[in-house]
């Protein structure tokens, strides 16, 4: 029975599928391809942490987020200090904090 996926996997799937005495069919993305698979993958991690809670799932977010980082060409300390700067400045959400609502001008 063949099954679609079209998502994009970690690097060693198509091996260890193939090691299972399986077949699978996979290719190389264009840095486009790669960049929206990268957002839908995070998204999907998120999705599934929401649901099971698991700590593998938070594994999962920040590996592709670290390859996000990688294909941006972002330097992660420089993320870091971006993260330092705004948290010095606005805080953090540690406090859990809801804002309802604001009332007056913009």
């Amino acid at each position: 029975m063949k099954r679609s996926y079209n998502k994009l996997v970690r690097d060693n799937i198509p091996r260890l599928i193939k090691e299972s005495g399986r077949s699978c069919t996979s290719r190389i993305m264009t840095p486009p391809e790669y960049l929206e698979a990268l957002l839908n993958k995070i998204v999907e991690e998120i999705e599934e942490f929401r649901i099971t809670g698991n700590e593998e799932e938070i594994a999962d977010i920040y590996e592709a987020l670290d390859c996000l980082v990688e294909l941006k060409e972002y330097e992660p300390m420089h993320i870091d200090y971006i993260k330092l700067i705004k948290r010095e400045a606005r805080g953090s959400y540690r406090e859990r904090i809801l804002l309802e609502d604001v009332e007056g001008d913009i």
